[in-house]
This record gives structure tokens, sequence and C-alpha cells, in this order.
């Protein structure tokens, strides 16, 4: 009997750490299971203290792994063996991180390990999604046909994930800039205007007072106030950090005019394109719902699927559980329950998964469209209202005089 140290998931958010004896790995992954427990990292425990944390490569982008991944289909495609495969891409491979995984996985599999045992050795590169699959085609005989699916998979997601991420950065751009603008105006250039008011005799209109008490407070207590800033900062990173805080976030996000919506797409979208690839590899879908979890991003989305997982548990419908939810969308329910009554579950999920990436590209060129006059707008009011409240002054003392 062998001692494995493993870390899995319990749950959508909390990761647990063990050991286990059984004969083979195989087994020991069978025993985690009956846990209840999703194992994403297993090996044999040396004589030495091991850390199932230790030797993250941090430095490996998703492109790299989506590259490998085509890079090994196309050359298994053209008949070169596992191991040939891998040294042809280890050769041609510039990150150096990558390429030493490669080594190993290779040195593994002339050990007599398979290549889903080799990658299991890095579950902060190769996900569950992907272990499960690459075993799933090993088992079924279909490896090449798995890594085609993963990579335009990860393709896919990556490219989801780039427009998103462009969709956000316009209006943090933005922001960013008009913020700055305004502080550099209040701290920098008002006070230097404001003995012009001084001579101004009468009581100065209401905006100018407000303007020039911020002005004030910028130029005198500015350390105060990036003291104030950080400590907010600090805590509201700390506060997020915790379930409660992922929950609120997760909400926040969800509420967002517009970008709301496209966020709930994009995670429906991957859980259902997970859980069709997975479907499609022959993993049973309670599992196949398990390991789809966690690759969410939103608390929110997360916890209505494990409920809908524990209905299932139960004996429950998959689609008659998504129904019950209040911020997944009802239809997805009654498509999903189409699919279970004429077993065509995996069609539907391709179907369901393909029109929610339509939409949120269709949402996110709309909203890209609309935010750069919006703000455009929005920072022409601030500094306007600046202007204006500089002015009043003077065509208050002109209509006086006059």
């Amino acid at each position: 009997m062998t001692t494995f140290v493993y870390k899995a998931k319990k749950g959508a958010a909390e990761t647990v750490t063990g050991q286990v004896t059984a004969q083979s790995q195989d087994e020991a992954v069978e025993l985690i299971t009956q846990l209840g427990l999703l194992p994403v990292f297993i090996e044999i425990k040396s004589d030495k203290e091991i850390s199932v944390f230790s030797g993250k490569p941090r430095k490996i982008k998703n492109k790299e792994v989506y590259v490998f991944t085509r890079q090994l289909a196309n050359l298994i495609k053209a008949g070169i063996s596992i191991l040939r495969a891998l040294a042809i891409i280890e050769e041609q491979t510039e990150n150096i991180y990558l390429k030493k995984i490669i080594s190993q996985v290779g040195l593994d599999i002339k050990n007599g390990k398979s290549l889903s045992e080799g990658l299991f050795r890095y579950p902060q590169i190769f996900s569950p999604l992907y272990l499960t699959l690459i075993r799933a085609g090993e088992e079924g005989g279909n490896l090449q046909e798995m890594l085609v699916n993963l990579a335009l998979y990860l393709r896919k997601q990556e490219e989801t994930l780039s427009k998103v991420r462009t969709a956000f950065a316009y209006p943090i751009l933005m922001g960013g800039v008009g913020i700055f603008t305004v502080y550099f105006i209040l701290s920098y250039v008002l006070p230097k205007m404001s003995g012009l008011f001084e001579n101004i005799s009468g009581r100065l209109p209401l905006p100018t007072v407000i303007l020039l008490e911020i002005s004030h407070a910028l130029s005198v207590g500015w350390y105060w106030i990036l003291l104030g800033v950080f400590i907010v900062f600090l805590s509201l990173v700390q506060f997020f950090k915790s379930h409660l805080g992922r929950l609120v976030l997760s909400r926040f996000f969800l509420r967002l005019p517009g970008f709301g919506q496209i966020i709930l797409k994009v995670e429906l979208a991957r859980f259902c394109r997970t859980l069709e690839l997975l479907l499609r590899g022959g993993v049973p879908i309670i599992r196949s719902i398990q390991i789809a979890i966690p690759l969410l991003s939103n608390k929110i989305i997360q916890e209505h699927f494990e409920k809908c997982k524990n209905a299932l548990n139960s004996g429950g419908s998959f689609g008659q559980s998504i129904k019950q939810s209040k911020e997944i969308p009802i239809m997805l329910g009654h498509l999903i329950s189409v699919g279970e009554e004429t077993g065509n579950l995996n069609e539907v999920l391709k179907e369901v998964a393909d029109t929610y990436e339509q939409d949120t590209e269709e949402a996110i060129k709309i909203l890209t469209t609309l935010l750069e006059p919006l703000m455009i707008l929005v920072i022409g009011g601030v500094v306007g209202f600046i202007v204006f409240s500089l002015l009043l002054p003077v065509f208050q003392l002109d209509i006086l005089s006059n």
C-alpha cells in the first residue's frame, strides 16, 4: 500500500488537503471522490516533508497551455507518438517553466505512467476539467479528439475573457484619466487662483465655495486623505477575501447596469460549454457539474449550481432545480429539462453555450460603442462644473457692477 498526499475541492469555495492510502493512484482518486471531494492534485508521499503547494509555476499563461494542447493534438493526429510529440514541443517551447513541465511529463511516461498521470502533478496549470478529459480520452481511445476539443475550448474561453477585459478596461482607463485631471486642477491649478477670489467683495456662490473647500482639503490634508483611502482599500480587500465578501462582490457585479448581463452570460456560457465537453467525454453528469462549478468566477452563480448538484444527488431534475434560481434565466432551466427528457442534453448545452457566447459578443460591441460618448459626457460635465464654479463669481461681480 502507498500513501498519497492530495489537494481537493470541497464545494464551490473550500479547498482541503490530506493523505490517503491505496494500492494505486487510480484507487486513491476513487477513495477521495467517495469522500465527496474533487481531487485537483495527488502524488506519492516521499520521505521528505512535502507541501502540495510547492513547485507552483506562476509564469505560464492560459494561451501557452492552449498552444501546447493544440500542438500535441496536431502531432498525435499526424501519427507521432506522445513521447516524441512532447520532445518536439519541449524543443520549441520558449517558456522555461513550461519546458520543465513537458520534460518531467515525458520522463513520467517513460517510467510507465500515462499522460494524465504526468499532468496530474501540475494542478495549478492543468485544471480538473483538463485532467478529467485527458483521462477520459485515454480510457476511451480517443485522446487526439479530446485534445482537439480541449484546444478549441481553451481558445474560446480566452477570446471571450479578452473581450470582457477590453469592455471593462475602457471605462476604468477613462475614469482614471478623469480623476487625475480633476485632482490636478483642484490641487495645483485652483490654489494658485484662490487669491483672485479674496479680492471679490460679498458672498461667493455656493458652487465656488464647495470647490474652494475641496481644493483646500486636497492641498493641505492630502496625506490624511491618502491614508484614509489606503485603510479603506485594505479593509475592502480583506472583506472581499471572506466568503461573505465574495458573495457581496459577486452580487454587485451581477447588478451593474450593462455589465451585469454580460458577466452572467459569460458565466453561463462557460458552465454550459464545460458541461457539454465533459458529458461528451463520458463523464457522469454529477461529477461534470462538480468539475464545472470551480471554473466559474461568480460566487452567486457557483452557489446556485451547487444547489443544482445537491438536487441531482437527491434524485431531482437538473432542469427543474435551475428554474428555482432567481439569478439564472428560467429559459435555461426549460431547455435543460427538454434535453434531459429527450436524452439530447449534450446538443442542448452546446446550443445554449453558442447562444450565450454570441449574445455576449453583441452586448460587448453595443456597450463599448455607448461607453465612449458617455464617459466623455461625464468627464466633460465634471470639468464643466469646475469651470462654471470658477467663472460664476466673475459673472456675479459683473452683474452687480452693471
